[in-house]
């Protein structure tokens, strides 16, 4: 009696505030714990010097779907009735997930996400079994994953798809040689002149990945000096983060239960490649911030207002919306803040180097 008694007011004293609510799998990794980082000493720049692979051509294939992404707000879209069968070249709004072995496959989970339905070499006979197939509708693929996966462990094996069809619209494209369409499209008077703007606008394009490419070979290289043993909670922590922001809030969302979720992070956690590349995230990120210490980098604020407004305009924000934002989450701009630290010590690192493009 007495222990009712005092249980009784132990829960009269409780606020609904004080009782713990339930938290996924997927939210506790997003929310991440407490790791205790390594300290590592700031790699030398001296002789940093990285070459850049010749880039290819394009296709012609290459060129038509650019083009056809470029031209995409001037088709016309009609929602498929359900009496109606999917066709190649619809844009179809599903959830996925693969499984290999009775497993999820890392990595293959989708949820209310528009695809185009076009052949997948990743993925043959995925996207041929729902051509064809009703809109609002659920079906399973069976896929052999092809010798390129990009899960190497995976390679060659069979794979199943469950699919669940939640809506679909076929697309129209206008006439891409029509008067009226090149007028709007303004990038040239004929599918000629057009093509060439878009293959202009594709070399651009290029030339940014190419520097993207540099930054990472050369980060790489600071990775390869840096000299730190990473001990494996903290990859493991790094990989649950990444996890419950991506893949976990997407199995969540789908209502996998506490068990499916943990061994949707395991196939994460177990996965070489997923491993490899959150140790070169957290290689560079102590390198970096060991190097600003060293060479004494200071962030000015007119630099994070650079970096603020950039991102805004990036986003079709105005500085007012960004300014209001701010004020309504000022957690917000610790983010932009680390943001632009990281930034900050990139752009000192590859002052440093040297960069040669092959063919160039």
């Amino acid at each position: 009696m007495e222990s009712k008694k005092n249980a009784s007011r132990i829960l009269s004293g409780w606020k609904s505030s004080d009782i713990p609510l339930y938290v996924s799998p997927a939210k506790k990794a997003a929310q991440g714990r407490q790791v205790q980082l390594p300290q590592v000493q700031a790699p030398s720049l001296e002789g940093l010097a990285v070459k850049v692979p010749a880039p290819k051509g394009f296709t012609a294939a290459q060129v038509r779907k650019r083009f056809l992404e470029l031209a995409r707000p001037w088709a016309t879209e009609r929602a498929r009735l359900p009496t109606e069968k999917l066709a190649w070249g619809d844009e179809v709004l599903l959830n996925l997930a693969g499984y290999c072995q009775g497993r999820l496959i890392p990595f293959s989970v989708k949820t209310r996400e528009w695809l185009l339905m076009e052949p997948e070499p990743l993925l043959p006979g995925l996207y041929e079994a729902i051509v064809g197939q009703a809109p609002v509708k659920g079906l399973v693929a069976d896929v052999t994953l092809p010798d390129d996966y990009p899960v190497a462990s995976l390679r060659g094996a069979s794979a199943r798809f469950p699919i669940q069809i939640l809506a679909a619209r076929e697309v129209t494209y206008p006439v891409l040689d029509s008067p009226g369409f090149l007028q709007a499209f303004g990038r040239g008077k004929t599918i000629e002149e057009a093509t060439q703007s878009v293959v202009a606008q594709m070399k651009e394009e290029h030339t940014q990945l190419l520097l993207l490419q540099a930054q990472q070979l050369v980060l790489a290289e600071v990775a390869r000096r840096t000299a730190v043993e990473l001990p494996r909670e903290v990859v493991d922590e790094e990989i649950r983060r990444r996890w419950g922001a991506t893949e976990g809030a997407a199995v969540a969302e789908l209502n996998f239960s506490d068990e499916e979720q943990e061994e949707s992070l395991n196939t994460w956690l177990q996965d070489e490649s997923m491993r490899q590349e959150m140790q070169f995230r957290l290689r560079i990120a102590l390198a970096l911030g060991a190097i600003i210490q060293r060479d004494h980098l200071t962030l000015t604020p007119e630099r994070v207002e650079k970096l603020l407004f950039d991102e805004a305009a990036s986003q079709g924000l105005s500085p007012a919306a960004v300014v209001a934002s701010l004020k309504a989450e000022p957690q917000q701009h610790a983010r932009i803040e680390q943001v632009a630290w990281h930034l900050l010590a990139v752009d000192h690192v590859m002052k440093q180097a040297k960069i040669e493009f092959e063919g160039a």
